[in-house]
């Protein structure tokens, strides 16, 4: 097994594209156990870690931008600061998330597992895709040579750990859209446990509500 650790974007896309097979891996807590229990052979790992742009958080007019490196209690944390500074109007999916990390493994899991290595998985089990999904998140997709390419998260998951990656292609970036006036977005999970377990059911939901003509509230979206 060869272990690749680039210092820039450029050298990570350069490597993935040398390599389109190859895993990346950011806290090792999938393509580890895939390793150690389920006998899987991955010759080229490549960590994201030290690369600036998939490890930035930053705010724009649509909502919160994070890069796929950024491990789950940084955004944890994040959001709950957005969550106080902002109209909560503006932040029904972020709440949705935080609520959802609060169950999502343990601490020491959060502290070193990322948000695209929880999405590339495609794993029927994850605490959030079905947030991203029901809340209307975009990922972008990047590769050498090809460039960004934005996929609605609904369209991103093709089947049973398949995503919409091109080989040469990585998850790059997460949109995580603010809500709208009348907007709400929820979690679900129901597990055998409380804290620290894998899922039965998981849920997103998101509802927009108007007030009609004659001044009733209606389902709008």
């Amino acid at each position: 097994v060869s272990w690749h650790r680039p210092a820039t974007l450029q050298q990570l896309l350069e490597l993935k594209a040398q390599h389109p097979g190859a895993r990346l891996v950011v806290g090792n807590t999938e393509v580890g156990i895939e390793m150690k229990f389920k006998d899987m052979r991955y010759p080229v790992l490549i960590a994201p870690t030290h690369v600036k742009e998939m490890n930035e958080i930053r705010v724009t007019d649509e909502g919160v931008e994070v890069g796929a490196a950024v491990t789950l209690t940084r955004l944890m944390k994040f959001l709950k600061e957005q969550i106080a500074s902002r109209p909560a109007t503006a932040t029904s999916t972020f709440a949705a998330v935080v609520n959802q990390l609060r169950w999502f493994a343990g601490n020491q899991i959060r502290n070193v597992s990322a948000i695209g290595g929880n999405i590339v998985t495609g794993s029927p089990i994850s605490d959030l895709n079905p947030i991203w999904m029901a809340a209307g998140a975009t990922f972008t997709a990047l590769g050498l040579n090809t460039g960004e390419r934005r996929v609605k998260a609904s369209e991103f998951f093709l089947g049973y750990r398949q995503v919409d990656l091109q080989p040469h292609e990585l998850l790059y970036k997460v949109l995580i859209p603010f809500t709208r006036p009348h907007e709400y977005v929820k979690e679900f999970k129901q597990s055998p446990r409380r804290e620290d377990d894998i899922a039965i059911v998981n849920a997103g939901m998101r509802v927009r509500l108007r007030q009609d003509a004659g001044g009733v509230w209606v389902v709008d979206e």
